[in-house]
């Protein structure tokens, strides 16, 4: 699953989360409404290869596509506007849990000097999260500066103390020298620390599921809805329908991105079909929050 009971607070607070009960309803509706959302909003061919994409093994990586669709990419409209698609999910987390017990971290491009704990003129840095680095502790990363460099033969790794140092003689890192860091997926246990609010429209959609089906219950003789002691019944109505639409343009947002990419660059994902958007605004239309 992409997201978990972390998404939901704020607007989309679920109480009690921490109880078994709810905790289990949740993840059921999870399971369930997850999928289907991402099918309706992608269609079956890219819904497909989206899910198999990230579910790689080691060494291998998620292609930059998928990684692009789930945490978002800026590009140029059709009317030449720069844009931003904001991604399934939205969170300051650096990692995301796969299918299988991999784990996946999100890619870093560092600039010696300007990204934080790094200076030019040596041969050394430490990625331990002191100083304003990045942790890469327990990770292999694999690193990109003009080609890929080899472990081993032009830097070596301690994922232990989170130093990297460079080995060819007389080697050092430059000021404003560029690097793009990747990260061999793994399934050892990935301790994160505590981040912003997550946000995803998959939220939204399963948040909506959770409450409607909760307004009421089902008994002997039909469906209740039952009086609330010391509190007043009122209909979730206008707050699923506020959340309804806030799901509806995110999801008009990635028809956009999706277009924009199927006429600028359509060898990028071939699996989109143009009669798909009628079908996400038909799935996920507007709903009128007065009536």
């Amino acid at each position: 699953m992409l997201i978990d009971k972390s998404y939901f607070v704020a607007d989309l607070d679920i109480p009690n989360t921490g109880d078994l009960p709810v905790s289990e309803r949740l993840t059921w509706f999870i399971q369930k409404y997850e999928p289907m959302f991402l099918e309706k909003l992608l269609g079956y061919p890219l819904y497909k290869v989206f899910i198999a994409g990230l579910n790689v093994s080691p060494p291998a990586t998620p292609d930059q596509r998928f990684i692009d669709i789930l945490y978002g990419k800026e590009y140029t409209d059709l009317n030449g506007l720069l844009r931003k698609w904001q991604g399934l999910i939205i969170t300051d987390s650096p990692t995301l849990n796969l299918a299988g017990g991999y784990v996946y971290r999100k890619s870093e491009y560092i600039t010696i000097g300007v990204t934080p704990g790094t200076v030019a003129g040596v041969n050394t840095l430490t990625f331990d999260g002191t100083n304003g680095s990045s942790d890469w502790r327990g990770w292999v990363p694999i690193i990109t500066r003009i080609g890929v460099m080899q472990p081993g033969v032009d830097y070596s790794w301690n994922k232990d103390t989170g130093v990297l140092t460079l080995l060819k003689a007389g080697d050092i890192f430059g000021n404003a020298e560029y690097f793009f860091v990747q990260f061999e997926l793994r399934n050892s246990d990935v301790t994160t620390p505590t981040f912003t609010t997550n946000q995803s429209p998959i939220a939204q959609y399963i948040y909506y599921w959770y409450c409607r089906d909760a307004a009421s219950q089902n008994t002997g003789i039909g469906q209740v809805i039952t009086n609330a002691e010391n509190a007043t019944n009122v209909s979730p109505r206008r707050k699923l329908a506020t959340i309804w639409n806030a799901m509806h343009y995110w999801c008009v947002d990635f028809i956009n991105f999706m277009e924009a990419m199927r006429q600028q660059s359509p060898s990028t994902y071939p699996e989109w079909q143009w009669d798909q958007r009628g079908n996400v605004i038909c799935e996920f239309g507007f709903c009128n929050p007065f009536f």
